[in-house]
């Protein structure tokens, strides 16, 4: 049993072998040979910053508000980045992203606030200690007076 096994074995290793295969053509070239480009990591000293160029992504508001042509009645304003439209035209807040919360004095406030230099509007809300809706207003990130 043993031999017919040791047979089996050496016959299947005997067929599987082999030499190339047949058709006697020209072989494929041989591949392109890659040189290796050292890659060099760029350092602090290589790179160019133009004159001018701030690294700092906060930029400083203003804002100066005036509503008291409108009302002198007691009030509070709220500025808000990040804010979407309801359906009927108004607007919801998004509370957490509160810049800034004065109140007015006479229909008036001036303040500065903080915001990223990619902020595009902010949403401007005065409350009434009426109970009333707020008046909303929104303005630009760079707007600096609001007359109402």
């Amino acid at each position: 049993m043993r031999t017919l096994i040791t047979i089996i074995m050496g016959l299947a290793l005997t067929a599987c072998g082999g030499g190339g295969g047949g058709g006697g053509g020209t072989s494929a070239p041989p591949p392109p040979t890659q040189t290796a480009v050292p890659d060099e990591d760029p350092t602090m000293q290589d790179l160019e910053v133009p004159d001018g160029f701030n690294y700092d992504p906060v930029v400083q508001g203003s804002l100066n508000v005036d509503i008291s042509g409108f009302s002198s009645q007691r009030a509070h304003l709220s500025v808000y980045k990040d804010f979407k439209e309801s359906g009927s035209g108004k607007y919801d807040a998004k509370y957490p992203s509160k810049v800034v919360s004065v109140p007015l004095n006479n229909g008036t406030a001036n303040f500065d606030f903080n915001v990223s230099d990619s902020q595009g509007n902010l949403l401007v809300e005065i409350w009434f200690y009426d109970g009333s809706d707020p008046i909303q207003k929104v303005i630009s990130s760079g707007d600096s007076n609001w007359i109402l």
